[in-house]
């Protein structure tokens, strides 16, 4: 126990020190100033616009992960003997057995734990209970130390190796609900969170609303019709009524007399004079499944000659309808459209997630690494890792896609640039995104700008969103001001930060603050967001932490402390040792070089279960 407490006392010196040594480099933005205490204030831009407050982002509307531990309610299960076998049923019993226990005071049913080996999975699993947990062991390719799921059957359309939630879309009324008022605020804005409607009397805190701005000619003329540089000449180039919806999903938070505040900000600008917004209560709300978790596990898709140039909308996971759900230390390989899709899927997050290496055709419609499609709102993307897709990361839900935070990103060759990706996401924060190692031939790395014709006429892909600190290293960063809104770059480093139509004068740029500029206070917007609420940042403790080797990533290699005199094993997450090392009882004992790829390193202490974690190695301090 002293032990542990001189290694806290020593790690809050470094942090001190660290801070005293910036803090004279330090700077703030201009919108957003914290104080000592923590806490936020926001300025105006020169149009009137605040950057809106993210932090409802997330599971619990921005809370940490649960840590669920119910050996009771627990089934686990090792893969069929047969080698060969299809898993899929011997998986989809548990799931169903658990399904059926009653929901605990948390809203849990129970976990099916799947040990460690290669799981074959010819058909979809389907989660589709409340409160259901499906857990692995370990989360990288070899199944010697992992739970790896293997699909067969690739050449199948729109395969799903694993279906979150209900499969049926909910489409939250498609405009329509009981109790429809209108709003009756002229303009309520980007980070609004109250609003006055014409008659509240049949609304109450707890109520689940929409809050819809519906398309008309007059907003579309004040947009541009979508921005595209053809819309004066190619009729089909213009956006549409029927192209753009935008909605909200939000609980009511408070009502007194007409006024009703929600639990989570707009994210543009509701303006009476383009159009009349209104709210309804969103009908059968029981279809959205709650508190479905996907934890430590590795997916990869079978591929042979016949299939390798499949273009099929083919997903590891793919979450739909669903709420205060997760997906944690999960790692993906070999899907052709995505390695997490969501859908109708709000106040959920996706963290410690690898979507790698994607397979098959690479066109348009495929390799999109974390995808937010349709309806997908406050939803926290963490500590996530792309490598070798085409858009990394990618807002693709139009209009009823809002409020999504993607932080401490790391991004490593991408062929396109993450993005928002058509027809007017907004509210998307890129917190801390990194590119790393070598970087691509097309130079855009991050964007919230003019897709123009692209696609089917994607014009502005996003408004109102923010990168914030955020390293494409030599890349560039496209931000273009659109109309009725706008987009922000804040501390970022990169090459050049445009708008994407340079040499067309009526587009212009976004809000370029600190370009190149080291020091932005506070770090992360999202986590200085969180705790001005009140919200503790930091990872929750899990049982027996204590006992758990201390393993630390340096550049090139990894040092590795035990509680108990331990053989370490590194090798690579195909499998293959790269080094053997011994270590006494308390000591740190420090690897060879390595070089940059991911490893698994294993420490197996005498008369312990061995622990194994995956690792990036980097030779070069990113």
């Amino acid at each position: 126990m002293k032990s542990q407490l001189v290694s806290l006392c020593i790690g809050s010196l470094c942090f001190v020190g660290s801070y005293s040594l910036n803090a004279q480099e330090s700077w703030q933005s201009q919108l957003v100033i914290q104080d000592e205490s923590g806490s936020l204030t926001y300025k105006k831009d020169n149009d009137g616009f605040v950057i809106p407050d993210f932090s409802q982002a997330g599971y619990g509307n921005g809370k940490d992960l649960p840590v669920v531990s119910l050996p009771e309610r627990t089934i686990t299960l090792s893969p069929l003997e047969d080698k060969e076998a299809d898993n899929t049923q011997h998986i989809q019993k548990a799931i169903d057995e658990v399904g059926k226990q009653a929901l605990n005071a948390e809203g849990i049913r129970g976990v099916v734990l799947l040990k460690a080996g290669r799981y074959n999975v010819d058909g979809t699993l389907n989660l589709t209970y409340d409160g259901v947990i499906l857990r692995g062991e370990g989360n990288c390719f070899s199944d010697n130390d992992s739970t790896v799921l293997y699909g067969r059957n690739a050449a199948e359309k729109a395969k799903r190796l694993i279906l979150m939630g209900n499969s049926s879309a909910h489409n939250w009324g498609n405009g329509k609900g009981d109790a429809q008022v209108n709003i009756v605020t002229q303009k309520v804005m980007p980070g609004d969170c109250s609003f006055q409607v014409e008659d509240a009397s049949a609304y109450r805190a707890g109520d689940l609303i929409c809050i819809k701005y519906p398309t008309t000619t007059a907003w579309l003329e004040a947009v541009w019709y979508g921005g595209n540089t053809k819309r004066n000449t190619d009729e089909s180039k213009k956006w549409k009524t029927k192209d753009i919806d935008i909605s909200y999903h939000r609980y009511v938070t408070k009502v007194e007399g007409n006024m009703i505040e929600v639990d989570a900000p707009v994210f543009y600008a509701l303006d009476v004079q383009y159009a009349q917004a209104y709210i309804y209560k969103i009908p059968n709300p029981g279809t959205i499944r709650h508190n479905v978790g996907i934890e430590n596990l590795h997916i990869s898709f079978e591929r042979s000659p016949e299939n390798s140039t499949a273009n099929v909308d083919q997903n590891c996971i793919y979450m739909s309808s669903l709420e205060n759900s997760w997906v944690k230390g999960v790692s993906m390989s070999g899907f052709v459209h995505a390695g997490i899709k969501t859908t109708s899927t709000t106040r959920s997050t996706i963290e410690d997630c690898y979507a790698i290496d994607p397979s098959g055709l690479c066109t348009g419609g495929t390799y999109y690494n974390f995808e937010n499609y349709h309806r997908s709102q406050l939803i926290l993307l963490k500590d996530c890792y792309a490598r070798n897709g085409r858009h990394h990361y990618i807002s693709n839900g139009c209009a009823s896609t809002s409020g999504i935070v993607v932080l401490n990103f790391r991004s490593e060759l991408s062929l396109a640039q993450a993005e928002g990706h058509r027809l007017w996401s907004q509210g998307i924060l890129f917190d801390n995104w990194t590119e790393l190692g070598t970087i691509k031939s097309n130079a855009g790395k991050i964007g919230m700008y003019l897709r123009d014709n692209m696609g089917s006429g994607h014009g502005w892909g996003g408004t109102n969103s923010v990168f914030w600190n955020c390293d494409v290293q030599d890349g560039a960063i496209y931000l273009d001001k659109v109309p009725t809104g706008q987009n922000y770059a804040i501390g970022c480093t990169a090459k050049t930060i445009r708008r994407y139509r340079n040499n067309m004068s009526e587009y212009t740029n976004g809000y370029i603050e600190g370009q190149n500029r080291k020091g932005l206070q506070p770090a992360s917007l999202y986590e200085a967001q969180r705790a001005a609420r009140g919200i503790s940042t930091g990872i929750m403790s899990e049982a027996g932490r204590e006992d758990i080797p201390h393993i630390v990533v340096e550049t090139n290699r990894v040092r590795v402390k035990s509680q108990k005199d331990a053989w370490i094993s590194i090798y690579t997450t195909h499998g293959s040792t790269v080094q053997m090392l011994k270590s006494s009882s308390g000591n740190w004992v420090e690897s060879m070089p390595l070089n940059d790829d991911f490893y698994v390193v294993r420490v197996q202490e005498a008369g312990q279960k061995a622990y194994s974690r995956k690792v990036l190695i980097r030779t070069v301090g990113k």
